[in-house]
C-alpha cells in the first residue's frame, strides 16, 4: 500500500509568522523557474533541465545530497575531462567515487559557472546525467511544487524580504538547519524524536537499522518486517519495510507511514584507519547514513519553500496530486 494514501493533518500558521509577513517587506525575487519531469516510474523521483558545455541533460533533484555530481556514461559521451580528487562521495549502498570531471560551461536555472568540477557519481547504473544537490541551490531560496512540477529560484532573502514563499500561503513553517551539507528538520515517528533530513532523490522514507533496533527493538526477522531485495540492485543490501502508527514533522501527521529499514553500509569501502595523532579516532567514523530520512513517498504530497535565508522550511499541501490523494484536515488547536 502506498504509504502517502494516510491522512495528513496540517496546523495553520498564526501568531508570530503571520504577523511578520505583514509588516511592509520586498517581496522575493523570482531569478528563474525550471520544468522538473518525472523519473523512474513509480518513483516519484523528479529530474530538473541542466547543460553541460551548451547540451541539455536531465539530473536527479536531491535535496539529500551534499555535493553535485555527473554520471559515468554522460562524462563518457561529452567527452569531459576527468581527474583524481582529493575528495570522495559515498552512496547508501557504500559505493565510492574519489573522481571528478570538468565542465566547461554548467547551467541551472539561473546558476551559471564556468569550469566547474563535479565529483563522479558512484551509482553505475541510473540512467541520468548524475544529481543535483545541495551545493547548487543553497546559494537560493527554493520553491518546489511537485504537484505543478515547477521548481524556482528566488534571491536568498535578506532583512528587508517578506520571509516566507511568495503566491501561495504556507500551512506550516519548520526549522530547517544545515548540518555538513545535509537539511535536517525535527521529526517525530511513534513518540521518538529524531533529527531527520528530507531526501528528494530517495524514492522511500528510510530508517537506520541501528536506529530501528535501539528504538523499537526491530531486526529482519522481526514480527511486521517485509523484505525487501536488493536495494538499488544491490543483491548484497537488503532491507525490510514496516508500517509504523504515526509521523510528524512542522505541524503535519501521517498516519501509517510505511517505512524501509536498511543496515548502514555506508562506510564499507571508506577508510576506516586509525587517525596518525590519536589512534583511537578512526577516519570516517562519522560516515553514517541518517537516523530517518523523509523520501518522496511522502515528500510527493508537499509544496515546499526551502529558506536558506531564514533557515526555515515552509510548507503546505500540493493542490494536484495524480492517483489517490491523501485527505487534508486542519488541526483544531
Amino acid at each position: 500500500m502506498d504509504p502517502c494514501r494516510a491522512l495528513l493533518s496540517l496546523l495553520m500558521l498564526t501568531g508570530p509568522a503571520m504577523a511578520a509577513r505583514a509588516q511592509d517587506c520586498t517581496p522575493a525575487k523570482l531569478l528563474a523557474t525550471v520544468q522538473m519531469q518525472s523519473a523512474e516510474p513509480e518513483s516519484n523521483i523528479r529530474t530538473v533541465p541542466v547543460t553541460l558545455n551548451g547540451v541539455t541533460r536531465h539530473m536527479v533533484l536531491d535535496t539529500g545530497g551534499a555535493i553535485t555530481q555527473l554520471s559515468r556514461d554522460t562524462i563518457q559521451e561529452l567527452q569531459l575531462p576527468m581527474h583524481r580528487s582529493g575528495a570522495a562521495v559515498y552512496d547508501i549502498n557504500g559505493r565510492v567515487s574519489r573522481n571528478f570531471a570538468m565542465v566547461k560551461d554548467f547551467t541551472f536555472g539561473d546558476l551559471h559557472r564556468n569550469d566547474a568540477a563535479l565529483l563522479v557519481w558512484p551509482d553505475p547504473s541510473r540512467p541520468y546525467a548524475g544529481e543535483l544537490a545541495q551545493d547548487m541551490l543553497q546559494p537560493y531560496d527554493v520553491d518546489v511544487d511537485f504537484a505543478t512540477g515547477l521548481l524556482k529560484m528566488y534571491a536568498k532573502g535578506s532583512k528587508e524580504q517578506c520571509p516566507g514563499p511568495s503566491g501561495w500561503t504556507p500551512a506550516t513553517r519548520t526549522e530547517m538547519r544545515n548540518k555538513g551539507w545535509h537539511l535536517h528538520i525535527p521529526v517525530i515517528l511513534d513518540g521518538r524524536s529524531y533529527d531527520a533530513i528530507f531526501d528528494t532523490g530517495s524514492r522511500h522514507t528510510i530508517m537506520r537499522l541501528p536506529a530501528a533496533r535501539r528504538d523499537f527493538g526491530l531486526d529482519a526477522d522481526s514480527p511486521g518486517m517485509e523484505p525487501y531485495r536488493a536495494i538499488n540492485g544491490d543483491p548484497f543490501l537488503n532491507g525490510s519495510l514496516r508500517r509504523f502508527s504515526k509521523l510528524s514533522f512542522g505541524g503535519i501527521t501521517m498516519d501509517r507511514p510505511e517505512i524501509l529499514i536498511v543496515p548502514d553500509v555506508m562506510n564499507r569501502h571508506a577508510d576506516r584507519s586509525p587517525m596518525a595523532r590519536n589512534r583511537a579516532y578512526f577516519h570516517n567514523a562519522d560516515l553514517i547514513l541518517p537516523e530517518l530520512s523523509l523520501g518522496m513517498d511522502v515528500l510527493k504530497h508537499l509544496h515546499l519553500y526551502l529558506a536558506f535565508g531564514e533557515q526555515a522550511l515552509y510548507i503546505a499541501p500540493a493542490e494536484v496530486i495524480s492517483g489517490a490523494a491523501p485527505r487534508i484536515l486542519p488541526v483544531k488547536p
